[in-house]
């Protein structure tokens, strides 16, 4: 993620530079009043560049998932994209508001005539428009990082980014230099505005995952202790998925979609199983609103969250809580083909035997798949389990995967650290979307 939202605003850089006129001889004096100019190119430069991408990957796009490690980092870098092109719209914007202060400090700037440029019509329309999209773009920064927003709430107003895209794309074409579009620094923004603006007309249209959208109906629902409801559907067509993938869910178009990781191993019967645990208003009461027979919507599958992709001889699983899930489906997955299983330490951490729900699951997989330890903790009864602990049950050379709660995950990279062992060796599934 840092090296693709380094690249961008390293790229971003370097057009800028590329376009001033360092070396002209006509170039008026580098005063504050020039470099206030400059910069205001540069974060608006910086600012549409991620913007473009954030466009592009809320697409969803299947292809990136490979050089991104999955979905669910896709995701991650489409929330930072986000809040770097914010943060770069609000500077660009000060800087914009700073004339009123620089010339009560050092008066009015002397104003070369304008360049003859048929967009400048459009000029002061452009400034107004990109103003109020600043200001709506503020508050969907401060709306997102605030998670007890209504979900429902935030998801409508997220939608209209689309527009706001579509409104900052004409502040950026009518106010970019008109010597930028014989530039590197033009082209760039002509093909980023482009690839943009039909992401951003596709999301309006409802297409996003429209390729991978599947109609399916709940088959089986079962409420288990600890607020966890398992859902099972019928999925119609062709459908195939890989042990610790995910899928959006839609059951009420209201609501929306949202992401939960397939529980079961894909038996080339179209049936998939989530699970689903109450941590919010929607899913506390997700028992009385489903039931058999309900038609629902799966999208997917989404994901690169498989052990397989990792060659160590031995492996440690961390499942906390809910984060059971692509465990039990690796599990079903290895008991068709025992000699397949790596030498695991499997720990499934919760805080009490009720909030255990996988438990006799995991055992009943386990005794089939010699190679593969269970360790279930109760964290009520021994107190919370300690991160060194869970990686001293293996060599150290032993790679570590996780899914559960972010401080938990934390904690664990933490550990790592601590302990010698390589980064690389951590590998977690992320499910904050928001």
């Amino acid at each position: 993620m840092k090296k693709v939202l380094g690249s961008t605003l390293a790229l971003a850089v370097l057009l800028w530079a590329m376009a001033v006129p360092w070396q002209n001889p006509v170039t008026p004096v580098m005063n504050v009043w020039w470099w206030r100019n400059q910069v205001l190119l540069l974060t608006g430069l910086g600012a549409w560049a991620l913007m473009s991408l954030i466009m592009v990957l809320s697409l969803r796009p299947t292809w990136l998932e490979r050089p991104l490690g999955g979905m669910d980092k896709v995701y991650r870098l489409h929330k930072w994209a986000g809040i770097g092109a914010i943060v770069l719209s609000l500077l660009h914007y000060g800087t914009q508001l700073s004339k009123s202060l620089l010339v009560a400090w050092v008066g009015r700037p002397v104003k070369a005539p304008r360049a003859d440029w048929w967009l400048n019509t459009f000029r002061h329309l452009a400034e107004d428009m990109g103003e109020w999209a600043v200001w709506f773009l503020a508050a969907m920064l401060v709306i997102t990082l605030w998670q007890r927003f209504p979900y429902h709430v935030w998801r409508y107003l997220h939608k209209l980014l689309a527009v706001v895209y579509l409104v900052l794309a004409f502040h950026a074409v009518v106010l970019v230099p008109p010597e930028w579009w014989v530039q590197p620094a033009g082209a760039f923004v002509a093909v980023a505005t482009l690839a943009g603006v039909l992401c951003a007309v596709r999301s309006l249209a409802g297409r996003i995952g429209g390729s991978r959208r599947h109609a399916a109906q709940v088959v089986a629902v079962q409420a288990h202790p600890g607020g966890v409801v398992e859902l099972e559907c019928q999925v119609q067509g062709a459908w195939k998925h890989q042990a610790g993938q995910f899928a959006f869910l839609t059951l009420q178009a209201g609501e929306g979609h949202h992401p939960f990781t397939l529980v079961n191993a894909d038996a080339g019967d179209g049936r998939v199983r989530f699970a689903i645990k109450a941590l919010g208003d929607y899913t506390a009461q997700l028992a009385q609103r489903v039931a058999v027979g309900q038609s629902v919507w799966v999208e997917g599958p989404y994901g690169r969250f498989d052990f397989r992709q990792d060659r160590t001889p031995e492996q440690v699983w961390v499942a906390a809580g809910i984060g059971a899930t692509p465990f039990v489906a690796w599990l079903e997955s290895l008991v068709a083909d025992p000699a397949q299983a790596p030498v695991v330490q499997l720990h499934y951490c919760v805080r009490h035997a009720g909030e255990a729900v996988f438990a006799q699951r995991m055992q009943q997989l386990c005794a089939q798949l010699p190679s593969v330890t269970l360790h279930v903790h109760h964290s009520d009864a021994a107190g919370p389990v300690a991160a060194e602990a869970l990686l001293a049950s293996a060599g150290p050379q032993a790679s570590v995967w996780f899914c559960g709660p972010q401080g938990f995950g934390q904690a664990l990279r933490g550990a790592m650290q601590r302990l010698g062992r390589r980064p690389r060796s951590f590998h977690q599934e992320l499910f904050q979307m928001r």
